[in-house]
């Protein structure tokens, strides 16, 4: 303990420094212990609290919420999720003037039209006579209307309030409502319309992926996969109907693996298969009486958390032992479980659970490395390690386990076994929280509708996710916006619909949500942003400067993010497949860098304004850059990478915003093939061709110096003498020629009938 650095500890007692020493890891060990049970509890963790609820896990922030609701505020829920919009209003009528949640629910219903006419004002009025009372759901919708309203709606009763919309966000998360707590946590990490703290982000966050964390712990949630509306069917991994019957027929045929994997897709609820335990348990069942050893974990596991059927440990410890028997890690990692926990028929053992943890870890199972991690932190049946719990948190990580994330999340944010960092326990936090109840339920129910045909009323579950900060979310409700799908916030009676009026206000609004999605490294919102830049779509800052700077300082202002854009990609016209992750961090922290100058510069003025953006060819250059720049990480990315080459191509080709360079753009369009190979490649193999056509003839010399090197050569002034000679000679032989085929004059003898008749006779003699 001795040191410079120490200061007044040098002259501590040796006894009271080891004391102090001793005391602090202690307290240290203690906090990863408490924090083990109390968050990792249950199936993916150490033995924890036991849970009854129907989807086997705790209740969240939103389900206390509606435990102090109405009856008649239920009951109206129920028969709005059943799309029975004239049980819902009944409902809703049988509620008390004094009840906020009701208000902010019929609100909804007239903002979208649900069983009622859409009538903005009077939507306005019940959320806010909602929220007034003190409604959370009432008032995380206020707040997100607020963030979303357009100034130059025709006939618009409300009008774009950020500091309105913070008010009510955080007055909401006050009440633990937990999209308003990711949307300050968004908020607050990106600087929108509130200080930026990476901190106050963490907090906001932690609790809601505190509660997410419990319940993915203790059973096994209903996934939801991400539908990205904008992408031509690369995303969507559901099956249809005829699909699942299919499935399900040739595992009632006795085949055990399509079995187990039916089996595992019911209890999971993903690929288009509901979440079913009764279904999953009998083709599980199915699966294990042939010894599939995937199926019999998951029973083990479906017995140990009573998924479905009765809970008992022992049953599920004889499955776990059949299935090791089998060599499946997911069954060692069951077994590690029993013998952590202990049952009637075993005892607990921390030596065989660790060796049965290891050997799940080991084998690929996530779960397995979760636990061998937990073991790790609290040195439980090992010696403590944090840097070895933190790398087998990582190895789960990178298998999607959630429990995972939230561990490293706390890991980081605290400096334990690893560099403390808060930008990554936020985006850790952030990517937890997105795989809670509140958002897969409503991209549930957003994805129905829009199936259905409800374009508004997907578009206001997507708004309010998208509000929270959700990528996806934030990426549907801008397609759904800008391809006129919706017009939500849209004033139908003073703008109609099919108009070019309001195409134009449908892609302002999805102008901002593009923007956000792009922030979060959406290559299709950084593609479209290009396109709104080419053609001159949305609107532009404009900063309050005096008039006659007005035009210049406009200019500069909206030249600004094309030099951000373009200062972290200006490597690719180098080499367009330059796409490592390295030079996306630099761009990144350039990036920031750039915008944080320029919001310095424009915080000085008076005052702002949103004009009509005009065509910009240097921003939509920028932005394509930065898209075909991208390191593509899934399938769907791939058409928008390659689009966004084949444009920079096409720009580069033809000199749009650029000097013109073919073989820059030869080699864009080359890249536009390589990233895309299932894509369609007649357009690049046209562009290429007729880049060849333009080289060679571009390559060509010009008139002046082919004049200039054939005078100076000597066999040119011969070759023309022979050309002019030849000529001359072809000329006189026409004259002469023309001149024989002439016919002559007749002569004066021919001419005499006599002398004819008499030659005539001369011949015949």
């Amino acid at each position: 303990l001795k040191g410079p650095s120490l200061g007044a500890l040098e002259r501590w007692p040796a006894m009271w420094c080891r004391l102090l020493f001793l005391l602090l890891c202690g307290l240290i060990s203690l906090w990863g212990t408490t924090v083990l049970v109390q968050v990792y509890g249950g199936l993916y963790g150490l033995p924890g609290e036991a849970f009854d609820d129907e989807r086997a896990g705790v209740r969240t922030s939103e389900d206390s919420l509606l435990a102090n609701a109405s009856e008649s505020y239920l009951a109206a829920a129920r028969a709005l999720e059943e799309r029975d919009y004239s049980r819902t209003i009944s409902e809703l009528e049988g509620c008390g003037p004094e009840n906020g949640a009701c208000l902010g629910l019929l609100g909804e219903m007239h903002l979208i039209g649900a069983g009622v006419s859409r009538n903005f004002s009077e939507a306005f009025r019940l959320l806010s006579a909602g929220a007034d009372l003190g409604d959370p759901d009432a008032q995380y919708a206020l707040g997100t209307l607020y963030a979303n309203a357009m100034d130059e709606t025709p006939g618009g009763d409300f009008k774009r309030q950020e500091a309105l919309s913070v008010l009510y966000l955080y007055a909401a998360s006050v009440s633990g409502h937990p999209g308003a707590q990711m949307a300050m946590g968004y908020r607050h990490s990106q600087g929108h319309g509130v200080p930026k703290s990476c901190s106050t982000a963490a907090l906001n966050y932690i609790e809601v992926a505190r509660r997410v964390a419990d319940v993915y712990s203790a059973g096994m949630p209903q996934a939801v996969e991400l539908v990205r509306l904008g992408v031509d069917g690369k995303d969507a991994k559901a099956m249809s109907a005829q699909e699942v019957s299919l499935f399900v027929e040739i595992a009632a045929s006795g085949d055990a693996k399509i079995a187990a994997a039916v089996g595992k897709r019911y209890l999971l609820g993903i690929n288009g298969f509901r979440q079913s335990y009764a279904r999953a348990a009998h083709h599980l069942q199915m699966a294990a009486e042939k010894s599939h050893g995937g199926a019999l974990a998951l029973l083990g596991y479906m017995y140990c958390l009573g998924l479905g059927v009765a809970k008992s440990l022992d049953v599920a410890y004889s499955y776990f032992v059949a299935s090791v028997a089998q060599g499946d890690a997911l069954g060692h990692n069951g077994l590690g479980y029993i013998f952590f926990h202990g049952a009637s028929v075993q005892k607990v053992d921390l030596k065989e659970a660790v060796a049965h943890f290891n050997a799940s870890a080991y084998g690929g199972s996530a779960d397995g490395m979760f636990n061998l991690a937990s073991l790790f932190l609290t040195g439980t049946g090992v010696d403590q390690s944090f840097q070895q719990a933190a790398w087998w948190f990582t190895q789960a990580l990178d298998q999607g386990h959630t429990p995972a994330a939230y561990s490293l999340a706390v890991m980081h944010l605290n400096g334990i076994g690893t560099v403390r960092n808060c930008r990554i326990a936020v985006d850790l936090l952030k990517r937890v929280c997105e795989r809670g109840s509140w958002v897969s339920r409503k991209l549930q129910d957003a994805y129905d509708l829009h199936r259905e045909g409800s374009g508004d009323s997907a578009a206001w579950l997507f708004l309010r996710l998208a509000e929270a900060g959700h990528d996806v979310a934030q990426m549907n409700l801008a397609h759904l916006l800008d391809s006129g799908v919706s017009s939500l916030l849209l004033n139908a009676s003073a703008v109609p619909e099919p108009s070019e009026q309001a195409r134009a206000l449908g892609r302002i609004q999805a102008q901002r949500h593009w923007e956000l999605s792009a922030e979060q490294g959406n290559v299709l919102a950084e593609l479209r942003l290009g396109d709104y830049a080419y053609y001159g779509w949305g609107l532009r800052l404009r900063g309050g400067f005096s008039d006659e700077e007005d035009d210049e300082s406009a200019s500069g202002t909206a030249a600004a993010p094309a030099a951000a854009a373009a200062s972290t990609v200006d490597a690719a016209d180098a080499d367009p497949a330059a796409t490592t992750g390295d030079a996306a961090a630099a761009g990144g922290e350039a990036e920031e860098d750039v915008a944080d100058e320029d919001w310095e510069a424009l915080s000085t003025l008076s005052d702002f304004k949103l004009v009509r953006q005009e065509a910009d060819v240097a921003l939509a250059l920028a932005r394509y850059k930065r898209t075909a720049s991208t390191r593509i990480t899934a399938e769907w990315m791939q058409p928008f990478v390659a689009r966004a080459s084949f444009n920079l191509g096409y720009m580069h080709q033809f000199g749009f915003g650029v000097t013109p360079d073919r073989a820059l753009a030869r080699r864009y369009y080359n890249r536009c093939a390589e990233v895309d190979p299932g894509g369609i490649h007649m357009p690049v193999a046209v562009m290429l061709v007729l880049v060849s056509v333009q080289s060679y003839f571009t390559a060509l010399p010009s008139t002046s110096s082919v004049a200039g090197i054939a005078l100076a050569d000597i066999r040119v002034h011969v070759l023309a003498v022979h050309v002019v000679t030849f000529g001359v000679l072809l000329m006189l032989r026409r004259i002469f020629s023309a001149a024989r085929r002439r016919p002559r004059p007749p002569s004066a003898e021919a001419a005499s009938p006599t002398s004819a008749s008499a030659a005539a006779a001369q011949r015949s003699a």
